[in-house]
């Protein structure tokens, strides 16, 4: 710079920021612009919030003097501290250049790019002219550099733990978990700082954690509990303490597999996202695939839960998923399966018609050829069909019999999940064969279960529902058309499947009382003494295994006609 010898005073506008990524991948509060405005102060721009883009705007102005130091100095800085900051934070990128270099862009916007962040040139927008008298009106100068040990301490743990994240050197972990330590040893109960500390703290245990280079995440979380609890609703680091103890909680799921967790978490990110604005990053981190998409997706695969509480959670997932987002269908199944199992249990007609209504939207919402589509498919049919039991409209049992066709159809032949359509379009075209006597459905019913079987060999877990539900369709056909090789066959079914039945089984008596019920049917046509004693012996046995009272006057009636034949 031409006369470098006189003193110059320069005003620079830091207008924006961009690719700013923190090295230790860590989510910030906020991102800051430090320069050295002499060799005892330092000026700060404001915190700005980090952008989904990772850009950040300032519109900051500061004027320095060219007299008090050789070079500009700047480091930009992440600051995890929304309000009151304990030591500077991280730094992104640091760098030096001097005034001729800064003047020599000219009065217009310029870039200055600074050295690689995760592969990525951190930059920012600045704006250099030369005035003519120093103007302090908009600076905003700090305080003396002589820092306190606790901010130093501070500062030396975020250096070390971004050289952990970046070369995975398990001393660096060490070091930035001693000084954090030290930091939060010198922050009792009642220090404004307490919170800070903890979750820096926290923060270097979660990752060593999630490296496998620590065992320990318990203690993790209790510290991140302690943090939030000094940071309550309306606290500016509120929100951050909430995606903080989420990221442990998920991260104790993935080793633990414990519901407790996924489940504290489902309610805390329902908390957490309306705080998180529109286009910031920590929203675009938030509602990604390891916070929110990790919870709705891992909240899905708990049992079902009919409770209250239960439907509750279910509800407070589904609203984690707005229109829009690829698992809303996923939650609204959930939410429909829960809804219909308290209707299983309490037999409140509204709560089977609320699951009809998600099970709806969610087949809506499922796009073409997505392999939940035959689950959505076979849920909504199952619930259709359940109010038909109850009500007795037939429209229900047509559209359950449709959407089991739709179901069959996107599992053809070969495909290992082809049983359950089957198993379960047999059992609708049976129960409309009762009520409207077409033929043609209790046949087609008939062939479907026997297909069925055949992908239901000995040995899977299902065969002894298919064959009692086809052994019950042979009978019913037998009694329509008097087929002799329907009843034998429904006979064969019934004998494998009281082989496959435990002597404790619950539903033992109910395949004793068929097979002698079905014995007795042949009797009357064959008029053989072996069938009509085997009857006899099963109906003694079904009565021995049957508790409640009331039924055993039915399975009495039974044996007093075997014996009058």
């Amino acid at each position: 710079m031409s006369g470098s010898s006189r003193r110059q005073y320069i005003r620079l506008e830091i207008i924006n920021g961009k690719n700013l990524r923190v090295p230790s991948e860590r989510i910030p509060a906020g991102i800051y612009v430090s320069i050295d405005v002499d060799w005892r102060r330092r000026w700060k721009s404001t915190i700005g919030v980090l952008s989904s883009d990772e850009s950040v705007a300032w519109g900051n102005t500061v004027t320095l003097s060219s007299h008090a130091s050789p070079a500009l100095s700047v480091e930009i800085r992440a600051s995890y501290e929304a309000d009151r900051m304990l030591g500077r934070g991280e730094v992104i990128g640091k760098l030096q250049i001097s005034w001729d270099g800064l003047l020599d862009h000219g009065v217009g916007p310029f870039d200055l790019s600074f050295p690689p962040v995760r592969s990525i040139h951190p930059s920012l927008t600045l704006k250099a002219v030369v005035v003519h008298a120093y103007d302090n009106q908009n600076d905003a100068p700090s305080s003396s550099l002589v820092e306190r040990k606790i901010a130093r301490d501070t500062d030396a743990g975020h250096a070390h733990f971004a050289k952990y994240v970046t070369s995975k050197t398990v001393s660096h972990l060490n070091y930035a978990m001693q000084r954090f330590q030290s930091v939060l040893d010198q922050c009792p109960v009642s220090h404004p700082d307490r919170a800070t500390a903890l979750t820096n703290l926290a923060w270097v245990r979660l990752r060593g954690y999630v490296r496998g280079d620590l065992q320990d995440i318990d203690t993790t979380t209790s510290l991140l509990r302690n943090a939030l609890a000094l940071r309550p609703q309306r606290h500016p680091g509120h929100p951050l303490s909430l995606y903080n103890l989420t990221e442990a909680l998920n991260w104790r799921h993935k080793k633990k597999r414990s519901a407790a967790d996924i489940r504290e978490a489902a309610q805390i990110c329902h908390e957490l996202l309306p705080l998180c604005p529109e286009g910031t990053f920590i929203r675009s981190i938030v509602a990604g695939e390891d916070c929110v998409d990790y919870v709705i997706g891992r909240f899905s695969k708990l049992p079902t839960d009919a409770s209250d509480e239960g439907i509750h959670l279910r509800k407070i997932v589904l609203e984690l998923c707005p229109v829009g987002h690829q698992l809303r269908p996923r939650a609204l199944n959930e939410l429909a399966r829960a809804v219909e199992a308290r209707f299983d249990q309490h037999g409140t007609i509204d709560d089977l018609d609320m699951s009809i209504h998600l099970g709806r939207e969610a087949l809506f919402l499922c796009p073409e050829g997505h392999s939940d589509c035959g689950d959505y498919l076979n849920n909504l049919a199952w619930s259709l069909k359940s109010r038909f039991d109850h009500q007795g409209k037939p429209n229900d049992l047509d559209e359950a019999i449709s959407l089991y066709e739709e179901a069959l159809r996107l599992c053809p032949v070969g495909e290992k999940c082809r049983d359950t359509p089957l198993d379960n379009l047999g059992g609708a075209l049976v129960v409309r064969f009762k009520k409207r006597s077409n033929i043609d459905d209790i046949s087609r019913g008939v062939s479907l279960y026997q297909e069925a079987l055949t992908l239901r060999p000995p040995g899977h877990p299902s065969r002894d529902t298919t064959l009692n539900n086809l052994a019950l369709a042979l009978t019913t056909r037998y009694v329509e058309l008097h087929v002799s090789e329907d009843l034998n066959e429904a006979i064969d079914r019934y004998r494998e499947s009281l082989r496959l039945k435990r002597l404790d089984d619950p539903e033992r008596h109910v395949t004793l009382h068929n097979l002698s019920s079905a014995l007795c049917s042949r009797f009357t046509q064959t008029q053989e003494n072996e069938d009509v004693e085997e009857a006899i012996t099963l109906c003694q046995q079904s009565l021995a295994a049957l508790m409640p009272i009331y039924l055993v006057s039915r399975f009495y009636t039974t044996l007093l006609i075997c014996r009058s034949l």
